[in-house]
């Protein structure tokens, strides 16, 4: 095998390693009761949409989210998918007790409720133990541990991505 093939095998290696803990979320936040603040809320039932702005902020169990703008769209009267928009919008989330929280922001936020896959986009930025991913698009599957950034992720910029060595993580 040649040195570049062997380079490139082995930092996929440590990026699966590095990113495969980001999938996992503490077992009681999906049992957790969703609390929402905003400015304003706008219930729309004819559309199946429920509006908030102004500084919202969402809560469910270690789930974090926060935006100018949250538009939550319901499928069979229940939530289907969240966009939330902001100068960042931003989550962050504890995979698991006593591990450092895996935080994440973007211009836009997509979150499919169904798959449990996210979309950041503008400027988009997952983070865990002070390692990084960064570009104009990061497709983020929790179900499958799986990420995508950039191309990939059908972005069109190059994807930063900023590993630390095990001793320097927080």
């Amino acid at each position: 095998m040649s040195l570049s093939k062997c380079c490139t095998l082995s930092f996929l290696i440590l990026t699966l390693l590095v990113t495969a803990p980001v999938a996992l979320a503490l077992p009681s936040d999906k049992d957790a009761p969703v609390e929402i603040e905003a400015d304003s809320a706008d219930i729309d039932q004819k559309t199946a949409t429920t509006t908030y702005r102004g500084k919202v902020k969402i809560r469910q169990g270690s789930m974090q989210l926060q935006a100018d703008k949250v538009v939550i769209t319901f499928r069979n009267r229940k939530p289907g998918k969240l966009t939330a928009t902001g100068k960042p919008a931003s989550f962050k989330q504890r995979p698991e007790k006593n591990k450092p929280w895996v935080t994440g922001q973007g211009r836009r936020i997509v979150y499919d409720i169904n798959s449990e896959e996210l979309t950041l986009t503008g400027d988009a930025v997952l983070t865990q133990n002070n390692d990084s991913f960064r570009s104009d698009r990061i497709v983020y599957d929790r179900v499958k541990a799986r990420l995508k950034a950039g191309a990939a992720a059908k972005g069109s910029e190059r994807v930063k991505v900023i590993i630390h060595p095990a001793g320097d993580a927080e």
